[in-house]
């Protein structure tokens, strides 16, 4: 994987920066006595919290604030009798040494300045919740309400996720409370106490809970709706619990149905009626009161900002017609549409006037820079470390068209990507695509070369459905062949082949998914008939499942499964190798390096697969907030020939591995194990990447 530096080198729009900025010389602030992470996170938070107090020199309120500062967030982390010593050196005279404890009563004198402070921190015995116990909670289980209090998602629990102050005792409190009352107890109350003696930093608390009656809504009606377009069914909305959150989400309903009708003034009031509780609830009658407003119609729309995008351009997307109601719902639509060109950093709406009968609507537009560059660089356990420079280019022409060209080098390959996007080129939801593109890679068995053009069509299908169609034409050849079949696949191929595909992407999170499932489907069918020399399908189907095993932990399954045919020539003989399958690698099965877990032939040489089907399976256990342990298993099933479809070679891996979460995707270090080794097979590989694996 290639990770972006996000370093802009420079912009046609950018303005010149005067660098010519006078620095001024600030005390010297030295933190010490909680590591090195914990000193850096300390010294920051001084330099940043004392502000205009920190000059050249502190003088005596600056240093006493600092370790004031510095005892608070030590108390507030949970530490007992945390003690800070300020060793300073005043100008013209010997260092001296001053402590402060929680007390703060430690008065330096006055005048006092100096140039250069350090604080040597000892915190003392860390206080943590050794026990919690709840006395009259009965809506929500312990384990659940544990978790308020202290870190219940982890393996493993630091001192620090179990860390008891008072400020986060009364914190957990208040959050508990608002939980429950999120259950309708909206009269629940709560309140915590330390016991016993917590000298040694073991603290037992005990939660007192009264959690009231259940507030639950017996009926609902809406009011004020009279002579307005305004409709909606306050069915669904009765027999539920009474909260301030449900409260809020049908009063957000009603003046949706009001702005749909073209009153974007509406106002919605409630007003409870309580019957007499009974068996632990409390029966409201709620009424709603839709204050409409006057009706406003759209009287015309502008755009501002639009320096060098077409205004046809916008007016394809906005598609608001003067003359009609006034929906705020399909403004913010039209906002949205502008935003998914990808030309403007930001998209905001003004109406205007701001009151009256007739109001326009006008669109304030930043266009983002017209191109830019970033400096990439990546390691993957293949191709080892990569570097490159990408290059972009927006809004070409004015017509929200953009290009990219990316070149990047790693240790195995070579490879360079001009890609230029057209978006609505057919409608709003097909863009079209042309790109040239370059590959020389080192595979196991032979240099894979690639040359080639494609176009491509991409339609948005909702709810994470996505269709592709397109064509390319390509020149095909490997070099310092040592397959088994190199006599037939060491020469060039020029290959014609239309690509059909469609994914449904239903995870939470492509980069970290912990539920949901993602699917796929793509043809790539290659002909004479299309300007190429040779005539096979490639068939591919695969998908992922993902969901929670408890609290701490995820199962995770992928299986895919591809084939190629030659249909409509005599033979396979001349099926280019850059198209066979060459399976292993960190996102395959992961005991073998890329492409060392493809069939060998009599001589132990590699022979490109036909016919593969993967299943990998996981259990990914969580350690800490970033970090969690994996188990997984890989299966891996082959055929050289059709006649053995669906495969006649088997291949298994086990492992273990690390993963840290990062903004792009889990940091992996994995080891598979190899449990059934063929001659040349390694007994197992090491893979660090960055990705999921499938």
């Amino acid at each position: 994987m290639v990770i972006v530096l996000a370093c802009v080198l420079g912009s046609p729009t950018s303005r010149a920066v005067d660098k010519s900025v006078e620095r001024v010389s600030l005390a010297e602030i030295e933190v010490t006595g909680l590591g090195f992470f914990g000193n850096r996170e300390q010294r920051a938070s001084l330099n940043r919290l004392l502000g205009p107090e920190r000059g050249a020199v502190m003088d005596a309120n600056a240093i006493e604030d600092a370790a004031f500062l510095l005892v608070s967030a030590l108390a507030e982390q949970g530490f007992l009798r945390p003690r800070v010593t300020a060793r300073l050196s005043p100008d013209g005279r010997d260092a001296l040494s001053f402590e402060f404890d929680e007390t703060l009563s430690t008065m330096l004198p006055r005048p006092l300045s100096a140039r250069k402070v350090e604080f040597t921190i000892d915190p003392g015995v860390r206080s943590t919740i050794a026990a919690l116990r709840f006395d009259g909670l009965h809506s929500i289980p312990v384990g659940e309400a544990e978790a308020f209090y202290r870190s219940v998602d982890s393996l493993w629990n630091s001192a620090a996720s179990r860390s008891f102050s008072p400020a986060r005792l009364r914190r957990s409190d208040e959050n508990l409370r608002d939980g429950l009352r999120l259950l309708g107890f909206a009269e629940a109350e709560v309140r915590s106490k330390a016991v016993g003696d917590n000298l040694e930093g073991r603290t037992e608390v005990l939660v007192e809970v009264k959690e009231g009656p259940r507030f639950q809504v017996r009926s609902v009606s809406l009011a004020g709706a009279e002579g307005t377009d305004v409709t909606l069914d306050m069915r669904p909305w009765s027999g539920r619990a009474w909260t301030p959150l449900w409260q809020r989400d049908l009063g957000e309903a009603i003046r949706t149905a009001a702005v749909r009708a073209g009153y974007p003034d509406a106002v919605v009031t409630f007003k409870e009626n309580p019957g007499q509780t009974a068996g632990g609830m409390h029966p409201l009658d709620v009424v709603a009161t839709l204050e409409a407003g006057e009706k406003v119609m759209l009287a015309g729309v502008r755009f501002s900002g639009n320096r060098h995008t077409k205004e046809s351009v916008l007016q394809r997307r906005v598609r608001l017609k003067p003359g009609a109601p006034l929906n705020l719902l399909d403004v913010e639509t039209a906002r949205m549409r502008l935003s998914r060109l990808g030309v403007f950093s930001s998209v905001r709406t003004e109406l205007d006037p701001a009151s009256g009968p007739d109001r326009g609507v006008t669109f304030r537009l930043k266009e983002l820079p017209r191109w830019e560059s970033n400096l990439l660089f990546g390691y993957g356990s293949y191709e080892q470390l990569r570097g490159g420079i990408e290059w972009r280019q927006t809004n070409l022409f004015g017509r929200a068209h953009q290009s990219r060209f990316l070149l990047v080098q790693s240790m195995k390959s070579t490879r360079g990507d001009l890609q230029y996007s057209v978006p609505e080129l057919f409608g709003e939801t097909i863009d079209g695509t042309a790109r040239l593109f370059g590959l020389r890679r080192e595979e196991t068995s032979f240099v894979r070369e690639e040359y080639g053009a494609s176009v491509a069509l991409r339609k948005r299908l909702g709810r994470g459905m996505e269709g592709r169609v397109g064509y390319t034409y390509q020149s095909l050849r490997n070099r310092s062949n040592e397959l088994t079949t190199r006599v037939l696949d060491e020469r060039r191929v020029t290959v014609g082949s239309v690509e059909t595909g469609v994914t449904l992407d239903r995870r939470d999170n492509p980069l970290r998914p912990r539920r949901g499932y993602h699917c796929y489907a793509q043809v790539e069918a290659a002909s004479k008939l299309l300007a190429g020399e040779v005539d096979y399908q490639i068939y591919e189907i695969g998908g992922s499942y993902h969901t929670a095993w408890g609290r701490t932990r995820w199962i995770h399954l992928g299986l895919s499964h591809g084939a190629i045919t030659t249909l409509g020539s005599r033979n396979d003989r001349f099926l280019p190798v850059n198209k066979r399958f060459f399976p292993g690698g960190d996102s395959s099965i992961r005991g073998y390096q890329r492409g060392e877990a493809s069939p060998r032939g009599a001589d132990g040489r590699f022979i490109g697969a036909k016919s593969r089907v993967t299943l990998n399976a996981e259990v990914e256990q969580r350690l800490t907030t970033n970090w969690s342990a994996v188990l997984f298993m890989d299966a891996l099933g082959t055929a050289v020939s059709l006649a053995d479809y669906p495969f006649d070679e088997r291949l298994y891996s086990v492992g273990l591995g690390v993963r840290y979460q990062t903004i792009v995707g889990p940091v992996r270090l994995e080891y598979g194990h190899n449990l059934r080794r063929r001659d040349g097979d390694p007994e197992g590989t090491l893979h660090f990447s960055v990705g999921f694996p499938f």
